[in-house]
């Protein structure tokens, strides 16, 4: 049994709902079954008249805990450069869309990638991964919008079906931090996959919803029904919900209205701004008009460089970087959320040994800001019977 994340991840609703423990399972015995983990799937096998359930775990080297980015934190990238930016050339605006779109275009054009794995929507308002191979499907792709997508469901046929060989991912930020943890593990099995992913680019995110719930929202809030819908945006910094309609028209709500059906996941994030990514957009800081783009790798940078080369993307070096800091400082509140839910786990650890109970006591001092030392008294104590020299 796959125990820490049936512990840790899925049964304390801290599932990123990326796919990726679905996508690197080497058994394929990890399926979705719901929105919001996913589940193991029974394999049983009859030998004579008995019936017997496989263990499919036991003999695993267990890639979906080595790559779940809520088991372990991925490596957070520090800014190499931060500007503004827009589409320009053939597609053209400065919603972070259409600048990511531009970046792969160019990207693709310039041989850096040979395909990009992408989230899309259909004309009843479905949200999907979404597999491109040319300019032209990337430019139709309606990109990324704030409805839960496990867009790594698809990463396998991206690799092994359509067999693309230099791979970008557009995504969420707890996605990106996903691939991140792929990419830097050293498990060799996992090689290929580290060999195809060649550009991660997230977008900002402050969550993401349910498609049920938001479709509940959009018939009673908008009044509007879900096919009439080109695209949904969320502007957290004016408290909005917008969706785009395919007949030009706009519509919004108030954002708040949406929030009860964020992914319960969501709520343990603690990257608003794709900080795992080779390159993070978004509206926030960004000038009038454009978008805020930012470069964390080297490739990251080589591939702003080679869009703005080739006149489809216009860059300006003007970002608010105190908004950008304002959002990266929310991430301290779900940091702390998440500290609680460790000092849960500890707690339940404890109750099968007392002897963790003292490690356990003084991470509850921390966390409510009164450290003190723990006498040797009261570390024999909690050491349980048969650890210490008696009472």
């Amino acid at each position: 049994m796959i125990t820490q994340l049936y512990d840790q991840v899925w049964t304390r609703d801290r599932c990123a709902g990326c796919a990726m423990c679905v996508a690197a399972c080497s058994k394929q015995v990890l399926y979705w079954d719901d929105l919001e983990h996913p589940r193991l799937r029974k394999i049983t096998k009859n030998i004579g008249l008995s019936k017997f359930e496989l263990d499919t775990c036991s003999f695993c080297e267990r890639y979906c805990e080595a790559t779940c980015p809520r088991l372990e934190p991925a490596a957070r990238l520090r800014p190499l450069a931060q500007m503004s930016a827009c589409a320009i050339g053939a597609l053209t605006g400065g919603e972070p869309n259409d600048v990511a779109r531009n970046l792969l275009v160019a990207a693709r054009g310039s041989g850096m990638i040979d395909g990009a794995l992408m989230m899309d929507a259909d004309k009843a308002g479905r949200t999907r991964a979404r597999i491109v191979t040319s300019a032209g499907e990337i430019a139709e792709t309606t990109g990324f919008q704030p409805i839960w997508t496990p867009l790594l469901n698809a990463l396998n046929d991206a690799i092994f079906d359509v067999g693309l060989k230099n791979i970008a991912i557009v995504s969420t930020p707890c996605t990106a931090q996903a691939v991140r943890r792929l990419t830097d593990s050293t498990l060799e099995r996992l090689a290929l996959y580290r060999n195809a992913i060649r550009l991660k680019v997230a977008m900002f995110c402050t969550g993401v919803y349910q498609p049920d719930g938001l479709r509940d929202v959009l018939i009673n809030g908008m009044n509007i029904a879900p096919e009439q819908i080109e695209r949904l945006t969320a502007s957290p910094r004016e408290g909005k919900l917008r969706a785009q309609l395919w007949d030009g028209t706009m519509r919004e709500m108030d954002l708040i209205e949406a929030e009860k059906f964020t992914r319960a996941g969501c709520a343990r994030c603690d990257d608003y701004l794709g900080e795992s990514a080779d390159i993070a957009i978004g509206s926030v800081g960004a000038r009038e008009g454009y978008s805020t783009v930012i470069a964390r790798t080297p490739v990251g940078q080589s591939a702003i460089q080679n869009a703005v080369a080739m006149k489809l993307i216009e860059t300006v070096d003007d970002v608010n970087a105190g908004a950008l800091d304002r959002a990266s400082a929310e991430k301290d509140k779900r940091e702390r959320a998440q500290a609680f839910d460790a000092l849960q786990i500890m707690a339940l650890d404890a109750l099968r040994v007392p002897r963790k109970l003292a490690e356990v006591k003084m991470q509850f001092d921390l966390l409510y800001g009164r450290p003190r030392p723990i006498t040797k008294k009261e570390d024999y104590r909690n050491a349980g019977c048969g650890d210490c020299s008696g009472c």
